[in-house]
């Protein structure tokens, strides 16, 4: 069968068009996939904003040594509006951790689950804009709420 001169171009712009297919946000701190409800936007001090993939991994950034940030905005998880960081309620350890059991576990070669010992984004950390939508939230999957202008400290060896 031979292709008709005028369909080259075409088959060439669709054979690009899916080469370019948009991938899904990865994580600017540890490059796991960005999920929509827990998403934090950084504002590094030069303007730039970068994106993380829950508050937990906004918080590794800012305390890292040289790191100047501007400004960290959440993802309300109730409503799925931005939110500043500093007018955020926190809810830590709740047994919704969107960015682990959202992707597939780690295996060895025989197949076997691996046990995990340290992941950047446990506990998990999600932001809410009310008090309220918190308790909520916490009443169906637990944790531990700070409140605005409070967070949870780091352990130690992360920082």
């Amino acid at each position: 069968m031979r292709i008709r001169p005028f369909l080259l171009p075409v088959l060439l712009l669709a054979a690009a068009l899916l080469g370019c297919a948009r991938q899904p946000d990865r994580c600017w701190v540890c490059q796991r996939e960005i999920h929509s409800q827990v998403r934090a936007v950084l504002t590094l001090q030069d303007g730039k904003k970068v994106t993380a993939c829950c508050p937990r991994c906004a918080l590794h950034y800012r305390e890292e040594p040289g790191n100047r940030i501007r400004e960290i905005r959440l993802t309300d998880y109730a409503t799925h509006r931005p939110l500043a960081f500093e007018r955020a309620y926190l809810v830590e350890g709740s047994d919704e951790i969107p960015c682990v059991h959202q992707h597939p576990p780690m295996v060895d070669e025989s197949r076997a689950p691996l046990q995990v010992c340290y992941d950047r984004c446990m506990p998990s950390l999600i932001g809410f804009g009310s008090a309220e939508a918190a308790r909520a939230f916490m009443a169906q999957h637990g944790g531990t709420l700070y409140t605005p202008g409070t967070f949870p400290a780091l352990p130690k060896e992360d920082r």
